[in-house]
């Protein structure tokens, strides 16, 4: 793992002071010998079929027109041993929407050692769009947006659209090294952000880790890294954000196919032997006529078994991004899977739809023109002088293309070639006069807003335009045909008969340019003409609409506060229903708790009087028995003379300290009496010491 993640060191960011431009043919080959590793250390997409057992699952070449008519293929390239180790480093692919995994592409992520965020690939394999038709869509990305005029991210194709070309470098038999300034638009309220990176691309650059037997695929490596740069300094109103990517599309050669699977390179060595005739893959502009440019891709229902177009395509990516401000990262990864897939997608629909892409070399035709124009002019019209937007007075406006119009006539100011030792001269476009630029390219920018427009709007145009038909008073504006006369250029005899063509044709063009200002001129007195009946009209509704809408609004207000006045009766019921429920309530709560408290007292003293009973019965019982003791004592005692005397003795004392007869001594003498009543058959009074006194 520590091999991978010193391999992605070389994505950091970079200055271009401190990249070795005369010494590219070795810094390229290290930066993509560490991004061919990286690319091999991504899983295949799961599912897959091994690539012996492999085979195409359509039969057509680039017919698809969109990424939902491409079919998700399951043939996998063999992997390297030494690579295929470097797999666990992502784990298991990541859960996707439904949207997202019916693309076929699987997304994985990696925690990053270095404190910048997560590292996420994308990986998937594709049939129905051919090699050749994806590598030159991969080529004409940036350039194609380069070529829209517009506010940040206008033309892209991916969400990131280019704004300038900054370098290019050739390096012959490597690559290519480019530096484009780029800007893309995000939703929400954000700023925009502009990215500057360092581009490396190259057709030969894998090692033979990516050999599929004894041959070498077909591939196209694009190698971004975020790069400062001095011609290109912060713009205000952007945020400045990075990201660093490698993606690599590589050819799965299989059946018929695999031996012209040779790499770009390999091509070109071999010898062109005669086959059978047949129809071609890719024909280029020549063949199709004046108006044709770049290359045509042809779209086959039915190719031949050993058409390479056929092949499925592996789609490699590994990214990281940084977007700037105050975006939390946890934010950004947490949206980063899906967001790759749905720029993937805009890609495939986007490379699918066209069947045409300008080659590199029609892309610097421009630029090559303007520079032929200084030493060979052509016989045109172009001979008169050029004259600014204010001198023509709005002759110029929406007609013919500016120098600075030309698409990569100012967006190559570094275009170079490595093995090379000249430079190219400045072109015309390079000294116009930046006013004139802005103004031409302000009327042919390419429209991105939406062509519907009131008819205010449309006035405001007129009336724009207006400000280039009219002139203040008391200058004198020549007419077209008066300012070519008066600007005439000396011919020689020779060039006048050549040049009287071209200046007829002229003429036809200024007419044509008379007729357009006058039909414009009426089409603004209409504008006028119609706002002015239209102010008339909304004057006289004034008064009627706003005396119906005063009696509206007061029938309005007389309803809604007839609806208050009800609603508030209602509540006020309510109110009353509710206050009568609690009061009944609270009264029934309060009987309960009354009632509650008298039964619990009633219990209460119910049980105190149960116990007194108890303790009344005790104590009878109790009596009982001590009289019962006391009569058998006395009876005992008084059988005896001690006995009786120490009974007077007794009751002497008791009398002598004044005591008190007592219940129980009464009780005693009464038990005594009886029992001697009882032994005597007679009944006697008095208590039990009186009985033993008294003789028998």
């Amino acid at each position: 793992m520590k091999e991978l993640h010193e391999a992605l060191e070389c994505l950091r960011p970079k200055d271009f002071a401190d990249i070795p431009v005369n010494d590219l043919k070795t810094f390229l080959p290290e930066i993509f010998t560490k991004a061919e590793l990286i690319a091999n250390s991504v899983p295949p997409p799961p599912n897959g079929t091994p690539y012996e057992s492999s085979h195409r699952s359509r039969n057509d070449a680039n017919c698809a027109r969109s990424a939902a008519e491409l079919t998700v293929s399951k043939a996998r390239r063999p992997p390297h041993k030494e690579h295929e180790a470097l797999h666990k480093a992502w784990g298991k692919p990541l859960k996707l929407g439904a949207k997202e995994t019916a693309t076929g592409i699987s997304v994985f992520k990696m925690a990053g050692h270095d404190r910048h965020g997560a590292w996420f690939a994308r990986t998937s394999v594709h049939e129905g769009l051919g090699f050749a038709k994806w590598r030159k869509a991969m080529m004409r990305e940036f350039p194609a947006s380069l070529e829209v005029q517009g506010g940040p991210g206008e033309g892209n194709v991916r969400g990131i659209g280019g704004d300038q070309r900054l370098e290019d470098i050739n390096v012959e038999g490597i690559g290519k090294l480019e530096v484009y300034q780029l800007s893309a638009q995000f939703p929400g309220p954000t700023a925009p952000r502009e990215f500057l990176t360092l581009l490396l691309t190259s057709p030969n650059c894998l090692s033979s880790a990516s050999k599929v037997g004894d041959a070498m695929p077909r591939h196209y490596m694009v190698v971004s890294i975020p790069v400062s740069h001095r011609d290109a300094p912060p713009r205000d109103g952007m945020v400045r954000g990075q990201y660093e990517s490698v993606e690599l599309i590589r050819e799965i050669p299989l059946a018929h196919s695999r031996h012209a699977s040779a790499s770009t390179s390999d091509l070109h060595k071999q010898d062109h032997k005669k086959t059978r005739e047949r129809e071609h893959t890719i024909s280029f502009a020549e063949s199709r006529g004046p108006d044709a440019k770049g290359e045509k891709i042809d779209r086959k229902d039915h190719a031949d078994d050993d058409d390479p177009e056929t092949n499925p395509v592996e789609w490699i990516m590994i990214t990281r991004s940084d977007p700037g401000g105050g975006i939390p990262r946890f934010m950004v990864e947490r949206s980063t899977p899906a967001s790759i897939v749905q720029d993937a997608a805009k890609f495939l629909d986007w490379a699918c739809s066209h069947d045409d892409f300008p080659s590199r070399e029609e892309d610097e035709q421009p630029t090559a023109v303007a520079e032929d124009s200084e030493e060979h002019p052509r016989p045109s019209f172009d001979l008169q002088p050029r004259l600014s937007i204010a001198e023509n007075n709005g002759i110029l406006a929406g007609v013919g293309i500016s120098i600075a119009d030309r698409p990569g006539s100012v967006r190559r100011p570094s275009h170079r070639e490595l093995d090379g030792h000249h430079e190219k001269p400045l072109t015309v476009s390079d000294q116009t006069d930046p006013a004139i630029s802005q103004a031409v390219n302000s009327l042919h920018r390419t429209d991105s807003q939406s062509s519907t427009e009131s008819s205010s709007s449309s006035l405001d145009s007129f009336a724009s335009a207006e400000q280039y038909n009219t002139a203040p008073e008391g200058i004198h504006v020549p007419s077209p045909l008066s300012t070519m006369s008066d600007t005439s250029i000396p011919l020689t005899s020779g060039e006048s008969s050549k040049s009287s063509r071209p200046q007829d044709r002229h003429n036809r063009e200024l007419q044509k340019i008379e007729e357009k200002r006058a039909k414009l001129k009426e089409a603004l007195d209409a504008a006028h003409k119609k706002q002015y009946q239209d102010i008339q009209q909304s004057t006289n509704k004034s008064a009627k609409e706003l005396e119906k809408a005063n009696s509206k609004h007061d029938r309005e207000k007389k309803k809604q506060e007839e609806k208050f006045r009800k609603e508030v009766q209602k509540l006020e019921a309510r109110r009353e229903r509710e206050t009568e429920k609690l009061l009944a309530r609270q009264q029934k709560e309060a009987d309960k708790k009354a009632l509650r408290k008298a039964q619990q007292e009633r219990d209460k003293y119910k049980q105190r009087a149960g116990l007194a009973e108890q303790e009344l019965n005790l104590l009878k019982e109790q009596i009982g028995e001590l009289q019962r003791e006391n009569t058998a004592l006395v009876a005992n005692i008084g059988k005896s003379e001690k006995g009786m005397e120490v009974l007077k003795r007794v009751r002497e004392e008791l009398e002598g300290k004044g005591g008190r007869n007592r219940a129980g001594s009464r009780s005693s003498n009464d038990s005594g009496r009886s029992n001697s009543a009882k032994k005597t058959g007679h009944r006697r009074e008095g208590s039990g010491l009186a009985n033993m006194e008294s003789p028998e």
